[in-house]
């Protein structure tokens, strides 16, 4: 039986949209570990686990934008998917939550999402605090006898789609990289080779820097006060990344 080699099976693939990612990152792992490329490994487990520590910039393919809405009601009216301004939000909240969603979610989850979303409806992402926020809203809207009962991001399926499209592209350029290091009937790749593949890779930092998957990722703030502070000690309200 013909041996099939590591770097075989992740071309193979990537080149098959019937592969789960969740797969081929598995094997990524594997094969970061082999080179010992702590950065190839970090970025793929992030992909596989989700990008869970705030110290870390979410890649800007993981950046979107989309509409605030909110569901709301009166004793008279109840309106659904109500598009509001960043100004309708309360202030404090208003340096932290945008019209940018950060999508932090790990593959796995994102694929589950789009299976199960129906085309034809937007994708409900709750932003940091919803139900804090919510609440503050209704408050400030007291008089009018408004109950605001819930503020989300409104995420067209497609966006979710193309991030998972985005991980593909970047191991199949991974995967070309390697093999034109290579030299010709070389079944698998050295530690350079790997370590050469991954400078290649190039990952857009939040602040729209270019950067590289081997390089240290800068330290970004992801969580705002609620009021201007001098320090970082001071009392947080939102962190910026949704849960």
């Amino acid at each position: 039986m013909k041996q099939v080699h590591a770097l075989d099976r992740l071309e193979q693939g990537v080149l098959d949209d019937a592969v789960p990612l969740a797969t081929l990152l598995r094997q990524v792992v594997v094969i970061g570990g082999r080179a010992s490329s702590r950065a190839l490994q970090d970025w793929a487990l992030q992909e596989l686990q989700g990008y869970t520590d705030p110290n870390v910039e979410l890649p800007s393919y993981r950046r979107c934008h989309a509409l605030i809405q909110t569901d709301s009601r009166s004793g008279a009216w109840e309106a659904k998917g109500q598009t509001i301004s960043v100004l309708d939000l309360p202030e404090s909240a208003r340096k932290v939550i945008s019209e940018e969603v950060p999508i932090a979610f790990s593959v796995g989850k994102l694929q589950a999402m789009v299976s199960s979303a129906k085309p034809e409806e937007p994708i409900k992402l709750s932003p940091p605090g919803a139900a804090e926020l919510a609440r503050i809203m209704t408050y400030e809207r007291r008089g009018r006898g408004v109950l605001v009962e819930s503020v989300y991001w409104s995420v067209h399926i497609s966006v979710l789609q193309d991030i998972l499209d985005q991980v593909r592209t970047r191991l199949a350029q991974f995967v070309a990289e390697l093999r034109s290091a290579m030299p010709e009937g070389a079944a698998e790749p050295t530690t350079e080779q790997v370590h050469q593949a991954v400078q290649s890779i190039h990952i857009t930092a939040g602040d729209n820097s270019p950067v590289n998957v081997t390089a240290p990722v800068a330290y970004a703030e992801q969580e705002a006060t609620a009021t201007a502070a001098a320090d970082n000690q001071k009392r947080r309200l939102w962190p910026r990344r949704p849960q």
